[in-house]
């Protein structure tokens, strides 16, 4: 009987120690490498909204909305990008209201901390991102969005009108250009490495709030256009009071630091080794190579490399051979191409842009280096070799620049 109770005791103090141990374990389970957003300083907060608000410029730019602009095609794999097939999975905008939601907590601690120059930068950000929602879907929730933690009545907030969101915008910006006039030395709590735009410069800052400000007066400007017009014009006419973006130095880009996979171009092929990577499926698109010839522009060069083989129409029949770097083809050849695919054959030998939409895009200019996806063609204008780099000073996520200023103004 008396070892039944010992055994009873010992299993009891096992139990309770059991108990206690999971409770101090609760308490201690916190990731040590982790920042909780309540407990974080507003300047680590600060670079991961820029970074990913950069991130979602920059696959716009080669992203589907490329394929609907007509400036690239994709040559491998193109789904939508080419055709216009769009999902809910693939253009949702969970993204852009997951920046927000840190950018949120960004203001709040700006505001409570009353850290003038973060308010100012968590304004721009925010009219930044809702911009970016409001281009792209219209109408979308706004004024009610973000507060989900005052209950169940926000989990699913009202959709608000357009016209109401760029107005809300634009008191936003103007608020932040009055938050950013201030002397340097007037501001606190600025870490200028963590600021991988401006490395905490509000002047830049204020420039910024300005420049964009213009580009919402613009999108007003076919609804409202008194409203419109009187907004850029009382900016054009007091730059002391308005300074704006007017040369590239005050651009406001982000550079890849290209140190590692997650902070690199997403188009390098150093790290995506896959002969069918990103880079090699993006090709310029006719329409967008057309216009740059016609108008001998420059940047045509900055984009894209030459074509590596060169095709040449030459006299004859049955020809279709290499010579000397160049694809020597005859008429005969080319017409029943044209015929069976019903595409046309380009013979620029510098640049020459696939066909929009096309259902045989891979083969575009009679490609046969890999006719199942096109990924490889020496016929065709391929990306710029500077995108193939982790790194580049060309290659930048691009948030607002001196051009689009000076556009609205002239």
């Amino acid at each position: 009987m008396n070892k039944i109770k010992k055994r009873f005791t010992v299993a009891l103090i096992l139990m309770v120690g059991f108990v206690i141990s999971c409770k101090d374990l609760e308490e201690l389970n916190i990731n040590p490498n982790g920042v909780d957003p309540a407990i974080a300083d507003v300047n680590f907060l600060l670079p991961t909204i820029q970074t990913n608000t950069g991130q979602t410029i920059y696959s716009i730019g080669f992203g589907t909305f490329s394929g609907v602009m007509q400036h690239t095609q994709h040559t491998g794999w193109a789904g939508g990008h080419n055709n216009y097939e769009w999902n809910s999975l693939s253009h949702s905008w969970n993204g852009y209201y997951s920046i927000l939601m840190n950018n949120n907590e960004y203001f709040n601690k700006a505001v409570k901390g009353d850290y003038t120059f973060h308010e100012g930068v968590a304004r721009i950000m925010r009219s930044y991102v809702f911009g970016l929602i409001t281009d792209i879907w219209g109408d979308a929730p706004y004024k009610d969005a973000l507060k989900a933690e005052l209950g169940a009545d926000y989990f699913r907030p009202a959709f608000d009108p357009q016209q109401e969101i760029y107005r809300g915008i634009l008191a936003d910006l103007d608020t932040a250009n009055t938050l950013l006039s201030k002397s340097a030395g007037e501001y606190k709590n600025i870490v200028s490495k963590q600021d991988v735009v401006y490395k905490g410069d509000a002047s830049k800052w204020r420039k910024f709030a300005n420049s964009l400000a213009l580009r919402y007066y613009m999108r007003l400007q076919a609804k409202e256009p008194s409203f419109a017009e009187a907004g850029i014009k009382k900016m054009a006419d007091n730059p002391v009071q308005f300074p704006l973006i007017t040369v590239a130095e005050d651009d406001a880009n982000i550079s890849f630091p290209g140190t590692s996979e997650g902070v690199s171009n997403p188009l390098n092929t150093v790290y995506d080794t896959d002969p069918a990577g990103a880079y090699m499926r993006v090709k310029l698109a006719k329409t967008l190579v057309d216009v740059l010839r016609e108008y001998d522009d420059p940047r045509l060069a900055v984009w894209a490399d030459k074509i590596e083989i060169p095709l040449v129409l030459v006299q004859g029949s049955g020809i279709d051979r290499i010579v000397e770097g160049k694809r020597e083809v005859s008429q005969d050849i080319v017409s029943a191409f044209e015929e069976t695919n019903a595409m046309k054959v380009d013979f620029d030998p510098e640049y020459a842009g696939v066909p929009v939409s096309h259902s045989r895009v891979q083969i575009f200019n009679m490609n046969n280096a890999n006719s199942a996806q096109g990924t490889v063609n020496p016929h065709a204008s391929h990306l710029n070799s500077r995108y193939k780099k982790t790194t580049d000073p060309f290659v930048l996520m691009r948030l607002i620049s001196a051009c689009e200023t000076n556009l609205i103004l002239a």
